[in-house]
Protein backbone atom coordinates (compact mmCIF):
# COMPACT_ATOMS: atom_id res chain seq x y z
CA UNK A 1 0.00 0.00 0.00
CA UNK A 2 2.82 2.40 0.92
CA UNK A 3 4.63 1.73 -2.37
CA UNK A 4 1.44 2.24 -4.33
CA UNK A 5 0.76 5.49 -2.49
CA UNK A 6 4.17 6.91 -3.34
CA UNK A 7 3.90 5.80 -6.97
CA UNK A 8 0.71 7.77 -7.44
CA UNK A 9 2.15 11.08 -6.16
CA UNK A 10 4.32 13.43 -8.16
CA UNK A 11 7.87 13.65 -6.89
CA UNK A 12 7.45 17.33 -6.13
CA UNK A 13 4.46 16.65 -3.90
CA UNK A 14 6.37 13.96 -2.04
CA UNK A 15 9.21 16.36 -1.22
CA UNK A 16 6.89 19.20 -0.34
CA UNK A 17 4.59 17.44 2.08
CA UNK A 18 6.01 14.08 3.11
CA UNK A 19 9.79 14.43 3.35
CA UNK A 20 11.79 16.69 5.71
CA UNK A 21 13.08 18.87 2.90
CA UNK A 22 14.71 22.29 2.68
CA UNK A 23 11.70 23.81 0.90
CA UNK A 24 10.23 26.99 2.36
CA UNK A 25 6.70 25.59 2.21
CA UNK A 26 4.31 25.77 5.13
CA UNK A 27 0.72 25.08 6.02
CA UNK A 28 0.75 27.64 8.82
CA UNK A 29 1.83 25.20 11.53
CA UNK A 30 5.43 26.28 11.83
CA UNK A 31 5.47 27.73 15.34
CA UNK A 32 5.80 31.40 16.16
CA UNK A 33 6.43 34.13 13.60
CA UNK A 34 10.22 33.92 13.90
CA UNK A 35 10.29 30.28 12.74
CA UNK A 36 11.43 29.42 9.25
CA UNK A 37 8.80 27.77 7.08
CA UNK A 38 8.96 24.00 6.82
CA UNK A 39 6.58 21.42 5.28
CA UNK A 40 4.41 20.06 8.10
CA UNK A 41 1.10 19.11 6.42
CA UNK A 42 0.03 15.50 6.91
CA UNK A 43 2.67 14.70 9.52
CA UNK A 44 1.83 13.38 12.95
CA UNK A 45 3.78 14.30 16.09
CA UNK A 46 6.30 11.48 15.84
CA UNK A 47 7.03 12.36 12.21
CA UNK A 48 7.48 16.04 13.07
CA UNK A 49 9.88 15.20 15.89
CA UNK A 50 11.78 12.84 13.58
CA UNK A 51 12.01 15.63 11.02
CA UNK A 52 13.46 17.83 13.76
CA UNK A 53 16.12 15.24 14.47
CA UNK A 54 16.86 14.80 10.76
CA UNK A 55 17.38 18.55 10.39
CA UNK A 56 19.73 18.56 13.38
CA UNK A 57 21.82 15.86 11.73
CA UNK A 58 22.12 18.18 8.73
CA UNK A 59 22.95 21.08 11.10
CA UNK A 60 19.79 22.92 10.04
CA UNK A 61 18.94 24.38 13.40
CA UNK A 62 16.21 26.80 12.37
CA UNK A 63 14.33 24.10 10.50
CA UNK A 64 14.67 21.74 13.45
CA UNK A 65 13.19 24.31 15.83
CA UNK A 66 10.31 24.88 13.46
CA UNK A 67 9.51 21.16 13.49
CA UNK A 68 9.68 21.01 17.30
CA UNK A 69 7.33 24.01 17.51
CA UNK A 70 5.01 22.43 14.96
CA UNK A 71 4.94 19.22 16.99
CA UNK A 72 4.01 21.26 20.08
CA UNK A 73 1.22 23.05 18.24
CA UNK A 74 -0.19 19.73 17.10
CA UNK A 75 -0.15 18.22 20.60
CA UNK A 76 0.49 20.92 23.19
CA UNK A 77 -0.18 18.56 26.10
CA UNK A 78 2.34 15.94 24.99
CA UNK A 79 5.35 15.83 27.39
CA UNK A 80 7.71 15.12 24.50
CA UNK A 81 6.58 18.05 22.36
CA UNK A 82 6.62 20.38 25.37
CA UNK A 83 10.17 19.50 26.43
CA UNK A 84 11.63 19.65 22.93
CA UNK A 85 9.94 22.96 22.12
CA UNK A 86 10.92 24.52 25.47
CA UNK A 87 14.61 23.64 25.10
CA UNK A 88 14.60 24.59 21.41
CA UNK A 89 13.17 28.02 22.17
CA UNK A 90 15.83 28.60 24.81
CA UNK A 91 18.38 28.00 22.06
CA UNK A 92 16.65 30.65 19.94
CA UNK A 93 17.44 33.37 22.50
CA UNK A 94 20.81 34.02 20.87
CA UNK A 95 19.10 35.10 17.65
CA UNK A 96 16.14 36.92 19.16
CA UNK A 97 15.64 40.25 17.30
CA UNK A 98 16.43 42.16 20.50
CA UNK A 99 19.68 40.22 20.95
CA UNK A 100 20.64 40.91 17.33
CA UNK A 101 20.03 44.62 17.92
CA UNK A 102 21.98 44.44 21.17
CA UNK A 103 25.06 43.06 19.43
CA UNK A 104 24.97 45.68 16.72
CA UNK A 105 23.92 48.72 18.72
CA UNK A 106 26.03 48.20 21.85
CA UNK A 107 29.06 46.31 20.56
CA UNK A 108 29.38 47.58 17.00
CA UNK A 109 29.18 44.25 15.16
CA UNK A 110 28.36 45.03 11.54
CA UNK A 111 26.77 41.60 11.07
CA UNK A 112 25.04 39.31 13.52
CA UNK A 113 22.72 36.60 12.11
CA UNK A 114 19.05 36.45 13.05
CA UNK A 115 18.94 32.71 12.36
CA UNK A 116 20.71 29.95 14.27
CA UNK A 117 21.83 28.17 11.09
CA UNK A 118 23.89 31.21 10.19
CA UNK A 119 25.04 31.98 13.72
CA UNK A 120 26.40 28.48 14.28
CA UNK A 121 28.41 28.60 11.07
CA UNK A 122 31.57 30.61 10.60
CA UNK A 123 30.54 32.25 7.32
CA UNK A 124 29.35 35.46 8.97
CA UNK A 125 32.71 35.98 10.69
CA UNK A 126 35.98 37.35 9.38
CA UNK A 127 39.57 36.18 9.69
CA UNK A 128 41.80 38.21 11.97
CA UNK A 129 45.47 37.80 12.72
CA UNK A 130 46.16 36.53 16.23
CA UNK A 131 49.83 37.39 16.50
CA UNK A 132 52.26 34.93 18.01
CA UNK A 133 54.08 37.26 20.39
CA UNK A 134 56.85 34.80 21.18
CA UNK A 135 58.21 31.58 19.76
CA UNK A 136 61.19 29.30 20.14
CA UNK A 137 63.76 29.94 17.41
CA UNK A 138 65.35 26.57 16.68
CA UNK A 139 68.33 28.14 14.94
CA UNK A 140 69.22 30.37 17.88
CA UNK A 141 67.86 27.83 20.36
CA UNK A 142 66.38 30.77 22.18
CA UNK A 143 62.93 32.29 22.76
CA UNK A 144 62.32 35.46 20.78
CA UNK A 145 59.65 38.10 21.45
CA UNK A 146 57.73 40.58 19.36
CA UNK A 147 58.80 44.12 20.23
CA UNK A 148 57.49 47.44 18.95
CA UNK A 149 59.89 50.13 17.79
CA UNK A 150 60.99 52.50 20.53
CA UNK A 151 63.81 55.00 20.81
CA UNK A 152 67.14 53.73 21.98
CA UNK A 153 66.35 50.01 22.15
CA UNK A 154 64.41 48.75 19.11
CA UNK A 155 64.56 50.44 15.70
CA UNK A 156 61.69 48.57 14.01
CA UNK A 157 58.85 46.23 14.87
CA UNK A 158 59.87 42.60 14.89
CA UNK A 159 60.91 39.51 16.80
CA UNK A 160 63.96 40.03 19.00
CA UNK A 161 66.20 37.97 21.19
CA UNK A 162 67.07 39.74 24.43
CA UNK A 163 70.42 39.01 26.07
CA UNK A 164 69.99 39.52 29.79
CA UNK A 165 73.74 39.61 30.33
CA UNK A 166 74.38 42.50 27.91
CA UNK A 167 70.94 44.09 28.01
CA UNK A 168 70.88 44.19 24.18
CA UNK A 169 68.17 43.26 21.65
CA UNK A 170 69.02 41.28 18.49
CA UNK A 171 66.56 41.46 15.58
CA UNK A 172 65.51 38.01 14.33
CA UNK A 173 62.58 38.73 11.98
CA UNK A 174 60.22 41.57 11.05
CA UNK A 175 57.50 39.25 9.70
CA UNK A 176 54.74 38.66 12.26
CA UNK A 177 53.50 35.11 12.68
CA UNK A 178 49.72 34.76 12.70
CA UNK A 179 47.10 32.32 13.83
CA UNK A 180 43.82 32.85 11.99
CA UNK A 181 41.14 33.87 14.46
CA UNK A 182 37.52 34.14 13.36
CA UNK A 183 35.67 37.01 14.99
CA UNK A 184 32.54 39.04 14.20
CA UNK A 185 33.05 41.78 11.65
CA UNK A 186 33.21 45.06 13.52
CA UNK A 187 33.04 48.76 12.73
CA UNK A 188 35.78 51.06 13.94
CA UNK A 189 34.70 54.51 15.19
CA UNK A 190 36.48 57.19 13.23
CA UNK A 191 37.61 59.00 16.36
CA UNK A 192 39.84 56.12 17.53
CA UNK A 193 41.77 56.25 14.25
CA UNK A 194 44.32 58.91 13.59
CA UNK A 195 47.97 59.70 13.11
CA UNK A 196 49.99 57.94 15.77
CA UNK A 197 47.01 56.20 17.35
CA UNK A 198 47.48 52.71 18.76
CA UNK A 199 44.75 51.50 16.39
CA UNK A 200 46.82 52.34 13.31
CA UNK A 201 50.06 51.23 14.95
CA UNK A 202 48.68 47.98 16.35
CA UNK A 203 51.09 45.54 14.73
CA UNK A 204 49.49 45.07 11.31
CA UNK A 205 48.16 47.38 8.66
CA UNK A 206 46.57 46.84 5.29
CA UNK A 207 43.62 44.61 4.52
CA UNK A 208 44.10 42.16 7.37
CA UNK A 209 43.15 43.47 10.79
CA UNK A 210 44.96 42.06 13.79
CA UNK A 211 43.13 40.71 16.82
CA UNK A 212 44.78 43.56 18.70
CA UNK A 213 43.12 46.10 16.42
CA UNK A 214 39.82 44.20 16.70
CA UNK A 215 40.02 44.44 20.49
CA UNK A 216 40.69 48.18 20.25
CA UNK A 217 37.68 48.52 17.96
CA UNK A 218 35.46 46.58 20.38
CA UNK A 219 36.49 48.75 23.32
CA UNK A 220 36.00 51.89 21.24
CA UNK A 221 32.52 50.71 20.21
CA UNK A 222 31.51 50.00 23.80
CA UNK A 223 32.56 53.54 24.73
CA UNK A 224 31.09 55.09 21.58
CA UNK A 225 27.70 53.41 21.94
CA UNK A 226 27.54 53.66 25.74
CA UNK A 227 29.25 57.00 26.23
CA UNK A 228 26.89 58.05 29.04
CA UNK A 229 27.30 54.83 31.01
CA UNK A 230 26.03 51.28 30.95
CA UNK A 231 22.42 51.52 32.12
CA UNK A 232 21.00 51.09 28.58
CA UNK A 233 23.39 48.21 27.85
CA UNK A 234 22.37 46.26 30.96
CA UNK A 235 18.69 47.05 30.39
CA UNK A 236 18.89 45.73 26.84
CA UNK A 237 20.75 42.57 27.92
CA UNK A 238 17.99 41.73 30.40
CA UNK A 239 15.22 42.65 27.97
CA UNK A 240 16.80 40.74 25.09
CA UNK A 241 18.01 37.54 26.74
CA UNK A 242 14.93 37.16 28.90
CA UNK A 243 12.46 38.29 26.28
CA UNK A 244 10.05 36.54 23.93
CA UNK A 245 11.81 33.17 23.55
CA UNK A 246 12.45 32.80 27.27
CA UNK A 247 8.88 33.76 28.20
CA UNK A 248 7.51 31.37 25.58
CA UNK A 249 9.55 28.53 27.09
CA UNK A 250 8.28 29.37 30.58
CA UNK A 251 4.65 29.41 29.49
CA UNK A 252 4.91 26.12 27.61
CA UNK A 253 6.56 24.33 30.51
CA UNK A 254 3.63 25.22 32.77
CA UNK A 255 1.50 22.81 30.73
CA UNK A 256 3.77 19.96 31.79
CA UNK A 257 3.56 20.71 35.53
CA UNK A 258 0.37 18.66 36.07
CA UNK A 259 2.23 15.71 34.49
CA UNK A 260 5.39 15.86 36.60
CA UNK A 261 5.76 12.09 36.58
CA UNK A 262 6.09 11.93 32.78
CA UNK A 263 9.66 11.67 31.51
CA UNK A 264 11.34 11.24 28.13
CA UNK A 265 14.76 10.54 26.65
CA UNK A 266 16.30 13.24 24.46
CA UNK A 267 17.90 12.21 21.20
CA UNK A 268 21.72 12.49 21.23
CA UNK A 269 21.86 14.99 18.37
CA UNK A 270 19.60 17.36 20.30
CA UNK A 271 21.77 17.05 23.42
CA UNK A 272 24.94 17.67 21.42
CA UNK A 273 23.65 20.65 19.47
CA UNK A 274 22.25 22.33 22.60
CA UNK A 275 25.54 21.64 24.40
CA UNK A 276 23.69 19.81 27.19
CA UNK A 277 26.24 17.00 27.62
CA UNK A 278 27.15 18.24 31.11
CA UNK A 279 23.48 18.10 32.14
CA UNK A 280 21.90 15.13 30.34
CA UNK A 281 22.81 12.17 28.23
CA UNK A 282 20.65 10.08 25.91
CA UNK A 283 20.03 7.52 28.69
CA UNK A 284 18.71 10.08 31.19
CA UNK A 285 14.99 10.36 31.60
CA UNK A 286 13.97 13.97 32.03
CA UNK A 287 10.67 15.65 32.71
CA UNK A 288 9.18 18.80 34.16
CA UNK A 289 11.52 18.89 37.16
CA UNK A 290 14.74 18.76 35.16
CA UNK A 291 13.68 21.33 32.57
CA UNK A 292 12.27 23.57 35.28
CA UNK A 293 15.68 23.47 36.97
CA UNK A 294 17.26 24.90 33.80
CA UNK A 295 14.67 27.69 33.62
CA UNK A 296 15.08 28.43 37.31
CA UNK A 297 18.86 28.68 36.88
CA UNK A 298 18.35 31.15 34.03
CA UNK A 299 15.91 33.13 36.17
CA UNK A 300 18.55 33.26 38.90
CA UNK A 301 20.95 34.83 36.38
CA UNK A 302 18.26 37.34 35.46
CA UNK A 303 17.69 38.20 39.12
CA UNK A 304 21.44 38.77 39.60
CA UNK A 305 21.54 41.10 36.60
CA UNK A 306 18.50 42.93 37.97
CA UNK A 307 20.32 43.36 41.28
CA UNK A 308 23.18 45.07 39.43
CA UNK A 309 20.58 47.00 37.41
CA UNK A 310 19.30 48.52 40.67
CA UNK A 311 22.56 50.51 40.82
CA UNK A 312 23.06 53.47 38.52
CA UNK A 313 25.85 52.77 36.03
CA UNK A 314 25.70 56.16 34.34
CA UNK A 315 29.02 57.97 34.01
CA UNK A 316 30.49 60.20 31.31
CA UNK A 317 32.86 58.34 28.98
CA UNK A 318 32.91 60.97 26.23
CA UNK A 319 36.37 62.15 27.27
CA UNK A 320 37.73 58.79 26.06
CA UNK A 321 36.55 59.39 22.50
CA UNK A 322 39.78 60.38 20.80
CA UNK A 323 42.60 58.70 18.85
CA UNK A 324 44.36 56.78 21.61
CA UNK A 325 48.12 56.96 21.59
CA UNK A 326 50.58 54.66 23.29
CA UNK A 327 51.60 57.58 25.42
CA UNK A 328 50.69 58.19 29.06
CA UNK A 329 51.00 61.96 28.53
CA UNK A 330 48.24 61.76 25.92
CA UNK A 331 45.83 59.98 28.27
CA UNK A 332 46.80 62.30 31.10
CA UNK A 333 46.13 65.44 29.09
CA UNK A 334 42.68 64.25 28.04
CA UNK A 335 41.79 63.32 31.61
CA UNK A 336 42.69 66.85 32.70
CA UNK A 337 39.80 68.14 30.59
CA UNK A 338 37.19 66.01 32.40
CA UNK A 339 34.65 67.91 34.45
CA UNK A 340 35.16 66.68 38.02
CA UNK A 341 31.39 66.69 38.57
CA UNK A 342 31.11 63.89 35.99
CA UNK A 343 33.45 61.52 37.84
CA UNK A 344 32.38 58.69 40.20
CA UNK A 345 31.62 59.83 43.75
CA UNK A 346 30.65 63.22 42.32
CA UNK A 347 28.08 61.85 39.86
CA UNK A 348 25.32 59.22 40.14
CA UNK A 349 27.57 56.24 39.50
CA UNK A 350 26.47 53.28 41.66
CA UNK A 351 23.75 55.21 43.39
CA UNK A 352 20.17 53.94 43.52
CA UNK A 353 18.05 53.37 40.43
CA UNK A 354 14.57 53.61 41.94
CA UNK A 355 12.17 50.69 41.58
CA UNK A 356 14.72 48.17 40.30
CA UNK A 357 15.61 46.22 43.44
CA UNK A 358 12.07 44.93 43.89
CA UNK A 359 12.31 43.18 40.51
CA UNK A 360 15.50 41.46 41.63
CA UNK A 361 13.96 40.32 44.91
CA UNK A 362 10.86 38.95 43.18
CA UNK A 363 12.88 36.99 40.61
CA UNK A 364 15.30 35.64 43.23
CA UNK A 365 12.34 34.28 45.20
CA UNK A 366 10.70 32.92 42.05
CA UNK A 367 13.94 31.15 41.02
CA UNK A 368 14.45 29.65 44.48
CA UNK A 369 10.86 28.41 44.58
CA UNK A 370 11.43 26.94 41.13
CA UNK A 371 14.42 24.96 42.42
CA UNK A 372 12.36 23.97 45.44
CA UNK A 373 9.52 22.63 43.30
CA UNK A 374 11.91 20.73 41.03
CA UNK A 375 13.69 19.20 44.01
CA UNK A 376 10.41 18.10 45.55
CA UNK A 377 9.47 16.35 42.30
CA UNK A 378 12.90 14.76 41.89
CA UNK A 379 13.05 13.21 45.37
CA UNK A 380 9.73 11.50 44.75
CA UNK A 381 11.14 9.75 41.68
CA UNK A 382 12.69 6.28 41.79
CA UNK A 383 15.25 7.49 39.23
CA UNK A 384 17.27 9.30 41.88
CA UNK A 385 19.25 7.96 44.87
CA UNK A 386 17.61 7.62 48.27
CA UNK A 387 20.13 10.04 49.81
CA UNK A 388 18.27 12.87 48.11
CA UNK A 389 15.10 11.81 49.87
CA UNK A 390 16.88 11.55 53.20
CA UNK A 391 18.15 15.13 53.00
CA UNK A 392 14.96 16.55 51.47
CA UNK A 393 13.41 17.83 54.70
CA UNK A 394 16.54 19.76 55.69
CA UNK A 395 17.23 21.27 52.27
CA UNK A 396 13.58 22.13 51.71
CA UNK A 397 13.58 23.88 55.08
CA UNK A 398 16.60 25.86 53.90
CA UNK A 399 14.73 26.94 50.78
CA UNK A 400 11.83 28.08 52.96
CA UNK A 401 14.09 30.08 55.25
CA UNK A 402 15.92 31.66 52.32
CA UNK A 403 12.75 32.91 50.62
CA UNK A 404 11.39 34.10 53.97
CA UNK A 405 14.55 36.10 54.72
CA UNK A 406 14.49 37.72 51.26
CA UNK A 407 10.79 38.62 51.46
CA UNK A 408 10.93 39.87 55.05
CA UNK A 409 14.39 41.39 55.01
CA UNK A 410 15.71 39.02 57.68
CA UNK A 411 18.85 36.97 58.27
CA UNK A 412 19.61 33.62 56.65
CA UNK A 413 21.67 31.15 58.66
CA UNK A 414 23.93 28.57 57.02
CA UNK A 415 24.55 25.37 59.01
CA UNK A 416 27.74 23.35 58.95
CA UNK A 417 25.85 20.37 57.49
CA UNK A 418 23.00 21.51 55.18
CA UNK A 419 21.72 17.95 54.64
CA UNK A 420 20.86 16.86 58.17
CA UNK A 421 18.68 18.08 60.99
CA UNK A 422 16.45 21.14 61.08
CA UNK A 423 17.54 24.24 59.21
CA UNK A 424 18.49 26.90 61.78
CA UNK A 425 16.30 29.97 62.22
CA UNK A 426 18.67 31.75 64.62
CA UNK A 427 22.35 31.88 65.50
CA UNK A 428 23.55 28.70 67.23
CA UNK A 429 26.65 26.55 67.50
CA UNK A 430 25.88 24.74 64.24
CA UNK A 431 25.77 27.97 62.18
CA UNK A 432 28.97 28.73 60.23
CA UNK A 433 27.79 31.92 58.50
CA UNK A 434 24.94 34.41 58.53
CA UNK A 435 23.72 36.47 55.57
CA UNK A 436 21.61 39.57 56.21
CA UNK A 437 19.24 39.55 53.25
CA UNK A 438 17.60 42.75 54.43
CA UNK A 439 20.83 44.69 53.95
CA UNK A 440 21.77 42.86 50.75
CA UNK A 441 18.50 43.91 49.13
CA UNK A 442 18.48 47.43 50.53
CA UNK A 443 18.54 49.77 47.51
CA UNK A 444 21.86 51.60 47.36
CA UNK A 445 23.48 49.63 50.19
CA UNK A 446 26.67 49.24 48.16
CA UNK A 447 26.76 52.83 46.87
CA UNK A 448 30.29 54.23 46.76
CA UNK A 449 29.99 56.52 49.81
CA UNK A 450 28.65 53.58 51.84
CA UNK A 451 31.53 51.23 51.10
CA UNK A 452 34.45 53.67 50.74
CA UNK A 453 35.71 56.19 53.24
CA UNK A 454 34.62 59.67 52.09
CA UNK A 455 34.77 63.27 53.21
CA UNK A 456 31.74 65.32 52.21
CA UNK A 457 30.95 62.73 49.53
CA UNK A 458 34.48 62.89 48.06
CA UNK A 459 36.78 59.87 48.27
CA UNK A 460 39.45 59.91 50.95
CA UNK A 461 42.81 59.03 49.40
CA UNK A 462 45.76 57.21 50.94
CA UNK A 463 49.24 56.47 49.72
CA UNK A 464 50.15 52.77 49.93
CA UNK A 465 53.44 51.02 49.28
CA UNK A 466 54.68 47.80 47.69
CA UNK A 467 56.10 45.04 49.85
CA UNK A 468 59.19 44.61 47.68
CA UNK A 469 62.13 46.88 47.05
CA UNK A 470 63.70 46.71 43.58
CA UNK A 471 67.05 45.67 45.06
CA UNK A 472 65.37 42.67 46.76
CA UNK A 473 64.60 41.11 43.36
CA UNK A 474 66.93 39.67 40.73
CA UNK A 475 66.85 37.53 37.58
CA UNK A 476 67.93 33.88 37.57
CA UNK A 477 68.21 31.33 34.76
CA UNK A 478 65.94 28.34 35.31
CA UNK A 479 65.92 24.96 33.57
CA UNK A 480 62.51 23.57 32.54
CA UNK A 481 61.02 20.81 30.39
CA UNK A 482 59.53 22.03 27.09
CA UNK A 483 56.57 19.76 26.26
CA UNK A 484 56.35 21.04 22.69
CA UNK A 485 59.97 20.32 21.73
CA UNK A 486 60.28 17.46 24.24
CA UNK A 487 63.58 18.68 25.59
CA UNK A 488 65.01 20.71 28.44
CA UNK A 489 65.44 24.44 27.92
CA UNK A 490 66.28 27.52 29.95
CA UNK A 491 64.33 30.66 30.78
CA UNK A 492 64.88 33.75 32.90
CA UNK A 493 62.71 34.13 35.99
CA UNK A 494 62.41 37.00 38.45
CA UNK A 495 63.21 35.94 42.01
CA UNK A 496 62.39 38.09 45.01
CA UNK A 497 63.30 37.72 48.65
CA UNK A 498 60.73 37.59 51.40
CA UNK A 499 58.76 40.86 51.50
CA UNK A 500 60.06 43.54 53.77
CA UNK A 501 57.27 45.39 55.59
CA UNK A 502 57.14 49.03 54.62
CA UNK A 503 55.39 51.96 56.18
CA UNK A 504 51.65 51.94 56.78
CA UNK A 505 49.24 53.73 54.38
CA UNK A 506 49.46 57.50 54.73
CA UNK A 507 46.39 59.76 54.65
CA UNK A 508 46.66 62.41 51.93
CA UNK A 509 45.39 65.97 52.18
CA UNK A 510 45.87 69.16 50.22
CA UNK A 511 48.93 70.19 52.23
CA UNK A 512 50.92 66.94 52.04
CA UNK A 513 49.82 65.09 48.88
CA UNK A 514 52.32 66.62 46.45
CA UNK A 515 55.42 65.94 48.50
CA UNK A 516 54.36 62.45 49.57
CA UNK A 517 53.32 61.32 46.11
CA UNK A 518 56.65 62.57 44.73
CA UNK A 519 58.46 60.19 47.10
CA UNK A 520 56.65 57.08 45.75
CA UNK A 521 53.69 54.86 46.58
CA UNK A 522 50.30 54.24 44.95
CA UNK A 523 47.13 56.28 45.21
CA UNK A 524 44.57 54.16 47.06
CA UNK A 525 41.03 54.25 48.39
CA UNK A 526 39.96 52.96 51.81
CA UNK A 527 37.35 50.22 51.41
CA UNK A 528 35.23 49.84 54.56
CA UNK A 529 34.91 46.30 55.87
CA UNK A 530 31.99 47.04 58.20
CA UNK A 531 29.27 47.03 55.46
CA UNK A 532 30.45 43.61 54.30
CA UNK A 533 30.75 42.21 57.81
CA UNK A 534 27.19 43.40 58.46
CA UNK A 535 25.94 41.32 55.54
CA UNK A 536 28.06 38.18 55.84
CA UNK A 537 29.03 37.26 59.38
CA UNK A 538 31.64 34.53 59.83
CA UNK A 539 34.94 34.03 61.64
CA UNK A 540 37.11 34.81 58.61
CA UNK A 541 35.60 38.25 58.01
CA UNK A 542 35.90 39.11 61.69
CA UNK A 543 39.70 39.07 61.29
CA UNK A 544 39.70 41.89 58.72
CA UNK A 545 40.81 45.39 59.76
CA UNK A 546 38.49 48.38 59.59
CA UNK A 547 39.72 49.26 56.08
CA UNK A 548 41.17 47.43 53.11
CA UNK A 549 43.23 49.72 50.94
CA UNK A 550 42.18 49.50 47.32
CA UNK A 551 44.96 50.67 44.99
CA UNK A 552 44.05 52.67 41.90
CA UNK A 553 47.39 51.66 40.39
CA UNK A 554 48.30 55.34 39.91
CA UNK A 555 51.49 56.98 41.10
CA UNK A 556 53.53 60.11 40.49
CA UNK A 557 52.01 62.78 38.23
CA UNK A 558 48.93 60.64 37.48
CA UNK A 559 48.16 60.25 41.17
CA UNK A 560 48.48 64.00 41.67
CA UNK A 561 46.11 64.77 38.78
CA UNK A 562 43.41 62.44 40.13
CA UNK A 563 43.76 63.81 43.67
CA UNK A 564 43.47 67.37 42.37
CA UNK A 565 40.29 66.51 40.46
CA UNK A 566 38.54 65.92 43.76
CA UNK A 567 40.51 68.41 45.85
CA UNK A 568 41.40 71.34 43.56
Amino acid sequence: MKTLFYSLLPVALIFAFISCSDNNVSDGQSGDNSDVKVPTSGKNVDELLQCGEDELKKEHWDEAISYYNAAYEKESDNPKTIIYSVLANLAKISTDPKVVTLMKEHFGFTTYPNKLNALLSDKWMKDYCDVEYDYYDRTLREWVYWEKARNGEVNEDGYYYYNYSTGKYTLVSTQPRCYNEQLPAIRTPSWVQGKGSIYNDALLSGNVMSVENWSISLLANVIDKNSNGFNPLLDDVIDGVFGASFNLAVERLKKLEPKKEKRINLDPYFIEELDLEDVFDEHDQIGWAEVNTILSAMLLVKASLEWIQSYDLSTDLNWLKYAWKDDIDDIRNHFKSVDANKLPFNNNFFKVRPGKMENAKADYVKAIKGFQSSYASIVNSDLYPSKLQESYATINGGFDELTKSINNGGKFYIPENPTKGTWPTSKNGDVVATIDMGKFFTPGYFSLPNIFKTDGGKPVFYLTYNNYDDDECHWEEEEYWDDYWEEYDYRWVRVCEEPTPKQEPVLLNKSNYSALISEGGRLSLALKTAPFKAIVANDELDDFDEFIYFSTGLSGTDAKIVFEKYYP
